[in-house]
Formats: C-alpha cells, sequence, structure tokens
C-alpha cells in the first residue's frame, strides 16, 4: 500500500470520529434527558461530558415531530400610516418654508389619511402647490380651494406601503428566530396583515414571546441635556430607601440610575415636564450576557422627527483610526428630514430608540447632508477593541432590526402538540427504517462483497449528514427526512454505478486491479456530474426557499456533499485495500 492510501485512511477515521462527537450532544437530548427537558440547552450542557462540543450542536426535531408554540404577530399598518400623514404634513411644511416659497401650516387627519395646506398669503399656494407634488410624490392631490391645499397618500403607495410593511416584518422576525437559515421556523403571512410564527420545542408560551419580541419603530429623538430635571429631582425629592437610585454624570449631563427599570419610572412619575418623556438605557451586564446591570435615564423631547422607517441601511465598521463605528444611510425624504435634523440641533445628542430603550445617544457636531451618518461610541475606557466593536455591531443590528414602517405586537400564542402525531412518526420511522434495510439486503445480495462495502459508505454517509446537520443546529421535520432518504438514495445509486462499471472492465478481461482502478475513475465523471447538478438545485433551493423548503436543501446539501465523499473516497479505500492490499485475484462484484 502507498503512503497516499494511509493518508486517505487517516482521513476518513478522522471525519468519521469527528461526526461521531458531533453527535454526542443530540444523543444526550434525544436518549438520555427526558422528553419534556429535551429543549433545555443549559440541563443538557451540564448533563454532557467535558470532552462534548457545547450544547448548542445538536440535531432539533421540528414542530411535526415534538409540537412547540403557535404564535400570531399583528402588523399595524393603520397606526403606521395615520403617524406616517402626521409627520409627512410636518416635513412639507418645515420644507416649504426653508425653500421660502411662502408661509404654510399643516393639519391632518388621522381617521381620514387627509392632510390639509394653508397658506398665509393665498398667492403663493400655486408655486407651493407645484413644488410639493413635484418632491413629495408619496401623497396626491384631493383638492384646492384658495389658501387650503388637500393631500392624501397614493392609493398604490399605500397599498405597497401594507404589503411591504407585513413582508418586512416577516423577514426580521425570521432572522431573529432563524439567524442562520436552517431552524425549521415556520413564519408565513396571515391574511393582510398577520404573520403566523410556528416555533418548534418550545414548551413556554412567554419565554417563546421574548425570544420573538414585539419589534416596535425604531425612532430618533432629541435628548434634553442640559435640563436640570433628574438633578432637581434627586436633590428636592430624595429616591426611596433601598431604591438603590443614585444620580450619575457619567454621560456628561445629570441622569438616575438604578437597578429597577419600575422604581426608576416610578420614582420620575408625575414631575416630568411638558414636552418631555423619560426613557430608559439598559446598561448589559458584564457577567449575566443579555441582561441589564442597569437602568440610566435620558430626558427627551415628545416630538418624533424621524423614524426607521426612513433607513436604508446599517453597518458597524473600524474607522481610520481603529475605532469602532455604525454607519447609516436614509432613503431621500429621511436624508432631507436628518440633513434638517442635525443642522438645527448641531451640539446636542440625538437618541436613537428602539422599543422605548434608548440604544444610544450620540452627539451631533455638524449638520449632516447626503443621506449618510456616522455613529462614533464614545470612548473606550474599560473596554477592549473586541467589546467596543461587539457594541457597535449591536447597535447596527438594532437599527436594521427596527427598520420597520409599522409596530408588531402579539396577538395569540399557544402551545401545540406534533402536528404529525406520536402513530405517525412511529410508522413513518418504520418505514424508513425498512426501506434503509431492504436497500443494504439487496446491495449485498445483488453485488456480494463489493456491495458490502457499498452498504458500509451507505451508513457512514447516513452518520455523516446527521453530524453535519448537528453541526449547523439544524430541525429535523418530514421535508428534512425526505431529503435525508433522498440523498441516501443518492448515493447508493453511485455505487451501483461504480460497481457496474467494475463489471464491465472484468468482462473485457482486465484484472482485479485495473477492473477496480479504471472502473473508479470512468465513472468520477458521471458521478461529480450528477451531484453537482443536484447541488445546484440544492444551493437555489436554499438562497431562494424559506421555513421547510429551506430545511430540505440543507438536508440535501449535505447529504450530496457526504455521498460524494463515501462514494469515491471511502468504497475505493477499502476495494483498494482488497485489490491492492490484499493482492487479491478476483473481485466479488
Amino acid at each position: 500500500m502507498d503512503r497516499g492510501w494511509y493518508g486517505r485512511l487517516a482521513l476518513v477515521i478522522g471525519v468519521t470520529l469527528a461526526t461521531v462527537w458531533l453527535l454526542v450532544p443530540t444523543y444526550y437530548s434525544l436518549f438520555v434527558l427526558e422528553r419534556r427537558e429535551r429543549n433545555n440547552l443549559a440541563l443538557l450542557e451540564e448533563r454532557l461530558p467535558a470532552w462534548a462540543p457545547p450544547a448548542k450542536y445538536r440535531l432539533n426535531l421540528g414542530l411535526d415531530l415534538q409540537g412547540g408554540i403557535h404564535m400570531v404577530m399583528r402588523v399595524d399598518t393603520k397606526t403606521a400610516l395615520q403617524k406616517r400623514t402626521e409627520r409627512r404634513g410636518e416635513q412639507i411644511a418645515r420644507y416649504i418654508n426653508d425653500k421660502q416659497l411662502g408661509e404654510v401650516t399643516a393639519e391632518a387627519d388621522p381617521e381620514a389619511l387627509l392632510l390639509t395646506l394653508r397658506a398665509k398669503d393665498p398667492a403663493t399656494m400655486d408655486a407651493i402647490e407645484k413644488e410639493v407634488l413635484a418632491t413629495f410624490t408619496d401623497f396626491v392631490k384631493v383638492s384646492r380651494e384658495g389658501d387650503a391645499l388637500v393631500l392624501t397618500p397614493d392609493e398604490g403607495q399605500v397599498n405597497r406601503f401594507r404589503e411591504e410593511a407585513v413582508d418586512q416584518a416577516m423577514l426580521v422576525i425570521r432572522r431573529r428566530i432563524d439567524k442562520w437559515g436552517v431552524a425549521e421556523v415556520d413564519v408565513r403571512k396571515l391574511g393582510t396583515d398577520a404573520i403566523q410564527i410556528s416555533l418548534p420545542g418550545r414548551n413556554d408560551p412567554e419565554q417563546a414571546k421574548e425570544l420573538v419580541g414585539t419589534t416596535a419603530q425604531l425612532e430618533f429623538r432629541m435628548v434634553d441635556d442640559t435640563s436640570s430635571f433628574f438633578a432637581d429631582l434627586h436633590r428636592q425629592t430624595p429616591p426611596p430607601e433601598g431604591s438603590d437610585i443614585t444620580l450619575t454624570t457619567a454621560e456628561g449631563f445629570p441622569a438616575l440610575q438604578g437597578p429597577d427599570r419600575e422604581a426608576l419610572l416610578a420614582y420620575v412619575k408625575g414631575s416630568v415636564p411638558a414636552e418631555r418623556e423619560v426613557l430608559l438605557e439598559c446598561i448589559a451586564s458584564t457577567v449575566k450576557k443579555g441582561e441589564c446591570e442597569s437602568y440610566r435615564t435620558y430626558l427627551v423631547e415628545k416630538n418624533v422627527p424621524l423614524t426607521g422607517e426612513s433607513l436604508t441601511g446599517a453597518d458597524a465598521s473600524l474607522s481610520q483610526l481603529n475605532e469602532p463605528e455604525v454607519n447609516i444611510s436614509f432613503d431621500p425624504a429621511g436624508a432631507r428630514e436628518f440633513e434638517r435634523l442635525t443642522r438645527e440641533n448641531t451640539g446636542r445628542r440625538m437618541a436613537i430608540v428602539l422599543d422605548d430603550y434608548v440604544q444610544s445617544a450620540p452627539r451631533i457636531n455638524e449638520p449632516i447632508g447626503g443621506g449618510r451618518a456616522r455613529i462614533t461610541l464614545g470612548s473606550a475606557a474599560g473596554r477592549s477593541l473586541d467589546e467596543w466593536l461587539a457594541e457597535a455591531q449591536t447597535l447596527s443590528l438594532a437599527l436594521k432590526a427596527g427598520a420597520l414602517p409599522a409596530p408588531v405586537t402579539t396577538g395569540e400564542i399557544r402551545q401545540v402538540g406534533a402536528t404529525l402525531g406520536d402513530e405517525l412518526i412511529r410508522k413513518g420511522s418504520e418505514a424508513a427504517l425498512l426501506g434503509l434495510v431492504l436497500v443494504i439486503l439487496f446491495m449485498a445480495v445483488y453485488y456480494r462483497r463489493a456491495g458490502f462495502v457499498a452498504d458500509v459508505a451507505l451508513l457512514l454517509n447516513g452518520l455523516l449528514i446527521l453530524g453535519g446537520l448537528a453541526l449547523f443546529n439544524a430541525t429535523l421535520t418530514l421535508p428534512g427526512i425526505a431529503g435525508f432518504i433522498l440523498t441516501l438514495g443518492i448515493a447508493v445509486d453511485a455505487n451501483v454505478l461504480i460497481n457496474e462499471r467494475i463489471r464491465e472492465e472484468l468482462s473485457h478481461g482486465k484484472t482485479a486491479r485495473a477492473a477496480v482502478d479504471q472502473g473508479y475513475d470512468r465513472a468520477f465523471w458521471t458521478i461529480f456530474d450528477a451531484h453537482v447538478t443536484s447541488l445546484i438545485a440544492g444551493f437555489i433551493l436554499f438562497f431562494t426557499g424559506t421555513g421547510p423548503v429551506r430545511g430540505f436543501a440543507t438536508t440535501l446539501i449535505i447529504g450530496l456533499m457526504a455521498s460524494l465523499f463515501t462514494s469515491i473516497l471511502v468504497t475505493r479505500l477499502i476495494m483498494t485495500y482488497f485489490v491492492h492490499g490484499r493482492n487479491a485475484q478476483t473481485v466479488s462484484v
């Protein structure tokens, strides 16, 4: 045997051992833990041996196999359209006044989605009407009477807005709960303004609600950082004993900070200045990831001049000074509003608010035009570069996740059982096992020793597929099982091609060595072409499909790669050992 054979043998043994190692968490999850604790990652992590991979590398079961949580989330497009009409009126009035075309006021009728512009000088209304209709193309003219111009959102724009609001909400929710695109989470549109979500393996509705979250609108609001409200309140009305509420100037202005969110809000309730609102910032815990160590107050203006509907991008990166920053961009309407906002508030802080929490409050250093801006994160004191960059990436993800044109709320949420039922699952498993046994027997009887070698490769192929799915933390459902069985069939077909080719070479009078070598060489391109063609189809399904379709594609892709590995490398390794290593004069095929 040459050195290359031993190298290939070491590779096969290494891959097999790595696959078995990857399946340890799956084994413990399905056969060691009780059924009700199957999805308890913390408990699984405790039970796993020290040498095992982390608990997250496990094969999950889908909703149709183990039950889970059924949720319905509603997209409030009506409220979003009403608020959008009000904001557009304010933007149009400011735009006309800045253009010095005349002085106008805007009156909104949210229920009827009507916007009335009134000019102080009726003689200027012709020029105002022409400029407004040319610039703000998402609104159309309803009527014009003297100094009053009535507008309403364009019907096509409204319909498109409603559809895009639901589609975008679906995309954001899927990204939250299906980050790597392999989890069998079923997210689909329900009616015109609702989203249906199925979360396999979840048995706590409240925990599932927390996982998905309620995707509120992203808002940009001005901070009143010159007010002494918090300092005066703390001095005149000391916080209750035991609340641990303190006065801090860590951000350069007076603010309150405490460990209890409700205690902070209760302390300031009833004394907030008019046209102002108190929002909180979550100070992340350095010990428990994802939890708030304490909360800090911000006094912000009630007026919301800009929301996430205008945001088109948000990406974290390193500046030329090797400092993390978040680069954001707006659509044309948002760019105009952002430029006006930064021009009128240079030197002030602008709060980026998501889910009623202040994500960041950067200082506006200069007017920003062009629809692009850079958010810097301040001092890195006490933080490593990795922690600093992680903060920028978190802010970037928060901006993207919150860039929704409409708020989303949880409607129905309930726990459901396995949709296939235990009996159907049992029968399906028995059918799959029976089919596998019949294939193995056929190969062993029809191709004799070569068929036995193909059976070994087939079993290893199944093991590799399960290990690959566990590596990507995939969820196995009925479509996934279909992909699994299909790839096993493809693997058997590849071995049939090889064995038939070896038979053909033997019928031509070739020696055992020559028949095996040429049989594999000549069958290689046929097998390779078939697998590549199927892989192309699998990748198309993966990148264009969602939910069960993507799960099927994931199983198919992993299976095809495993099939190539076992049919070309593993079986040839064994057959080469028999005819080269043991100097066999015949081939049992």
